[in-house]
This record gives C-alpha cells, structure tokens and sequence, in this order.
C-alpha cells in the first residue's frame, strides 16, 4: 500500500523552479529518503508533503487524502529543521500544551520514558543540548500516535555519537510500524536507515531505488587498499579476478574492483604465494556519495 503518491510535483519562487516534476511513492512501513545538497528542493518537497506549503501543480495523495486535507494531517507527524517553543515553559509543561491539543495521545509517562526525557523536564527547550532537543522534538511528534513521520535534516548539526543512537530511535519507530520519509545529506545516514532512496538535484530526481541496488546498478568501482613489506609488481595485482586496475602510490597500493568480494578473496589466496607481508588492508566500498558523483559529475558538497 502507498502511504505517499507524488505525481508531477512542481513549485517556484519568484525565478527560481526548486521543484521540477517529482513523481514518487512511499510505501507503508518503509523508510524513504530524499537526498541532495542543500538547495536541492528536499525541503520544499517535505513542506508541500506537510501541507505547510501549497504546490504550483502536480498531485499529493496522503493515505489516499488530499495531501493538505484534515484527514491526512491528523495521521501525520512533523520535526523541522529548526523548531521554537515558549521560552518560558518547561519541558514538561510543552508537553501537556502539545497533548491538549489532541482527541487522542500517547501517555505522557509513556513518551517521557521512551525518549528519555525524565531529567529535562523542569528545563526549558533552549537550555537542551542538540541531542536532547531532537529526543523532545520527536516525543511532540508523536504525541497523537501518527502513523506517518517526516524528519527534515533530523540529525543536523549532532555529532556523531548522538546521531548513532536517533538512528537507533527512528529504526525501532519503523519496527513497531511507522512509515517514515526523511531528508537528508548525509549519505551514510541515507544507507543505514533508508529502504529506498529519492537522490534529487537542482528539483529533480536523477535515481531512486534501494541503496545497494542503485550502487550495484551502476557498476561503481570499490577499492582495496593495503600495504607491503615488500614491492609488488602492479602487473600481477592487476591479473587477480575482480581487479579492474591496480597502481601503486609511495608505499600504498590501490586496487579498483566492481566485485570486492571476488577481488579480496583472490588477494589473499595471491598472498599465501607471495614472498612477503600485506597489511594495513583496507576495503573502501562504493557508496550512494559514488552514485550522485557518477550521476551529475559533482559532489553532494558543491
């Protein structure tokens, strides 16, 4: 069942089109991302999917809804980009507001342990860290139990180790149920959490399709890296199975393979033979940052 039928998107401002025909679907239960760089139109997407933004044309169908309809929006949960709340209020007192403003709710007992709020309570939201805000803003969001979640950037400016456990925290939601769709530019956050991916560019999507899949399909090279305690001819390197080119730089040697697996394997089985020691072996898989290079001839960071 599609939760989102996209078809034929677009939006402008003023001169500039950031969003140029998308037509996708999100499937119940599944986590969706929409990648690019900042500019891209991921974000204008999601606000016209939340309804906080109308489109100039194209079709938005949310649980077979009209995209801004009442219906649809009462099964949605939003986290921003950036989210404000009263100064004055405690976090605590956030939360009864936010569940006042609902038929139905989550027990707030409930949402305070599951996103490990008990020592923030008497805080107030600009007294958080990154890591804490994001874990409230996601409790608020859930707080009329939504069946679908939109995450813009939600792990923006957190380090690493605080965003590994919202990852932790998103990958359950989806196990006890929620569809989830989410923008981001952090393409290693894209292969961890997604099951299918949207890579948009300048307002279109240029690929969409299971991580692995649309790395495979490409046939984008991996390499292996390692040393030796003694000099190889780069000739050989180059004759094992599933090595596509071999060079040597100082004292490391690069190997480039579309089957890393077949390569590693016949590297080892090689080194039995040779006369000598590899070490500091390293294997680089190819990721979705290969594909978007491969796509449109830059980097997610240009």
């Amino acid at each position: 069942m599609a939760v989102i039928e996209v078809k034929n998107l677009k939006k402008s401002f003023a001169n500039v089109e950031a969003v140029k025909g998308l037509s996708f679907e999100v499937k119940e239960g599944e986590i969706f991302g929409l990648l690019g760089p900042n500019g891209a139109g991921k974000t204008t997407t999601l606000e016209i999917l939340e309804g906080l933004k109308d489109p100039d044309s194209g079709e938005v169908k949310i649980f077979n809804h009209e995209g801004n309809s009442a219906s649809a929006r009462d099964k949605i949960g939003i986290v921003l980009q950036q989210s404000g709340f009263f100064e004055y209020l405690t976090i605590e007192e956030l939360l009864r507001l936010f569940a006042s403003f609902y038929k139905k709710t989550v027990p707030l007992a409930d949402l305070i342990e599951q996103f490990e709020l008990g020592k923030i309570l008497h805080s107030r939201y600009h007294e958080l860290s990154g890591g804490q805000k994001q874990r409230f803003v996601l409790a608020i969001a859930l707080i009329h139990q939504p069946k679908l979640l939109f995450l813009d950037e939600p792990t923006i400016g957190l380090d690493p180790q605080v965003r590994q456990k919202f990852w932790d925290i998103i990958i359950n939601l989806q196990e006890n149920g929620m569809t989830i769709i989410l923008t981001t530019h952090y393409m290693e956050e894209a292969e961890i959490l997604c099951d299918r991916v949207a890579i948009i560019d300048k307002g279109k999507i240029i690929a969409s399709d299971r991580p692995v899949k649309l790395i495979n399909s490409l046939g984008i090279v991996s390499r292996i890296k390692f040393m030796s305690s003694k000099p190889i001819n780069v000739a050989e390197l180059e004759d094992l199975s599933g090595v596509l080119n071999a060079r040597r730089d100082r004292y490391t040697y690069d190997l480039e393979t579309d089957k890393p697996e077949v390569a590693l394997r016949e590297l080892l089985e090689w080194e039995k033979q040779y006369n000598g020691k590899i070490f500091n072996l390293q294997v680089q898989q190819a990721t979705l940052e290969d594909v978007f290079l491969k796509l449109t001839g830059h980097s997610l960071g240009e």
